[in-house]
C-alpha cells in the first residue's frame, strides 16, 4: 500500500462528457486534483509536467489506443512506474485480462458509478506495492 494519499490523477479521454462527469466526482465527492488530456498525442508531456500519483486512460481513443499509450509511458524512465487503471467501454474479460497482463494497475468498466469512481480508484490504490 502507498504511504502517501491517493490526491492527483490523469486521465486520457476524447470524450467530453465523460471528462466532465469524472473530473466533477473526482474533485468533489474524492477530493482529488484532476488533470485532463484529451488528445493521446499530447497525453506524456502532460503526464510528465502534471506528476500525477495515477494515470486513468481510455482504450479506445483516435490518434493512439490507451494501450499503445501505456507501452509508451512504460518505455520512458518518467512516466514508467506511475500506476495506470484503465477505463474502458471494450470490456471483455480477455481485454480485461490483456491489460492487466500488460501491467495496469486495474481496470473499471464503462458505464461506471460515477458515485463509486473514487473508491474504486482508491481500492485499487491501496492495493499496489
Amino acid at each position: 500500500m502507498p504511504e502517501r494519499p491517493l490526491v492527483r490523477i490523469c486521465y486520457v479521454e476524447d470524450d467530453e462528457d465523460i471528462q466532465r462527469i469524472v473530473r466533477m466526482t473526482l474533485e468533489r465527492v474524492g477530493k482529488m486534483t484532476v488533470e485532463i488530456v484529451t488528445d493521446p498525442l499530447r497525453a506524456i508531456d502532460v503526464i510528465k509536467a502534471f506528476a500525477p500519483d495515477l494515470v486513468m486512460l481510455d482504450w479506445m481513443m483516435p490518434g493512439m489506443d490507451g494501450p499503445t499509450l501505456f507501452r509508451k509511458m512504460k518505455q520512458l524512465p518518467e512516466t514508467a512506474a506511475l500506476p495506470v487503471v484503465f477505463i474502458t467501454a471494450k470490456a471483455t474479460q480477455r481485454d480485461m485480462e490483456e491489460l492487466l497482463a500488460l501491467g495496469a494497475a486495474g481496470t473499471i468498466s464503462k458505464p461506471f458509478s460515477p458515485k463509486d469512481l473514487p473508491d474504486q480508484l482508491r481500492s485499487i490504490w491501496a492495493k499496489l506495492p
